[in-house]
């Protein structure tokens, strides 16, 4: 049987699912020495990012986007523009996904039992803090500023498997979110997604998760295997290979 696989908003975002850093033994902090606030059930938060995309080699310009980030005790969501991705997490603990695709006005639905068969185990905590708590203590500690629910911590260290990507995370513990995320790689480029805004409730001209996509229609992952023919079902495919959650296949 294959070993499950977490889920997190980075692998979403095409970054590290969670942050693994080969930091030397005794260079790298526990979590609880760090003061990471893991393991506590994240409050009911909205936040808004600046992203920007630095394609390697500077030779083309930089992409930059708005993204928003909810999370209550049921939903989490991350809006960017033309796709919006969503957990839920019923009475029962079971959590689904949903990606909306806005142009083409359809949404991918993953049940409880599709992301099982992806060999997913979704974790809350970790999907609710954007990076995975758990996973920042593989970080080096850098630098602290502020104190009480102002702490921010700066993390820095490698990501990626291959250890080739460079990291930094401004933490905010209060908040279990990153203000800042820095990644780069000479092959890859650079990203840096910086926190602009937060609230305990998202404002009312902030766009609302699933209000474009109320009237989208809607298909099941589990019918993949017979869409190859949906553009789609084709772009969400791309995005759970891009995640870790499927390898390629050749289509027809």
């Amino acid at each position: 049987m294959r070993a499950p696989r977490r889920a997190c908003i980075a692998g979403l975002l095409g970054l590290a699912c969670g942050v693994s850093a080969a930091a030397p033994a005794a260079a790298t902090a526990s979590a609880p020495d760090l003061g990471l606030g893991v393991g506590l059930e994240p409050t009911a938060r909205a936040a808004r990012y600046a992203v920007t995309i630095t394609p390697p080699g500077g030779h083309a310009a930089d992409r930059r986007a708005v993204w928003f980030f909810y999370r209550d005790a049921s939903r989490i969501a991350m809006l960017k523009g033309a796709i919006d991705e969503t957990w839920t997490r019923d009475a029962q603990g079971r959590i689904a996904f949903e990606r909306s695709f806005h142009d083409h006005a359809k949404v991918t639905d993953y049940s409880p039992g599709e992301l099982l068969t992806l060999g997913l185990q979704p974790d809350w905590a970790a999907l609710a803090t954007f990076v995975d708590a758990r996973e920042l203590a593989g970080l080096q500690l850098k630098g602290r500023s502020g104190h009480g629910a102002g702490l921010r911590l700066r993390l820095e260290g490698r990501a990626s498997p291959a250890g080739v990507d460079s990291l930094r995370v401004d933490w905010l513990p209060a908040l279990q979110l990153p203000a800042l995320v820095l990644r780069g790689s000479a092959a890859q480029g650079s990203t840096r997604i910086e926190l602009l805004q937060q609230a305990a409730r998202a404002p009312a001209d902030w766009p609302q998760p699933g209000a474009r996509s109320a009237g989208y229609l809607h298909l099941d992952a589990a019918d993949f295997g017979d869409m190859d023919y949906d553009p789609v079902v084709r772009l969400s495919e791309a995005l759970d290979i891009r995640s870790g959650w499927r390898k390629p296949h050749a289509h027809d």
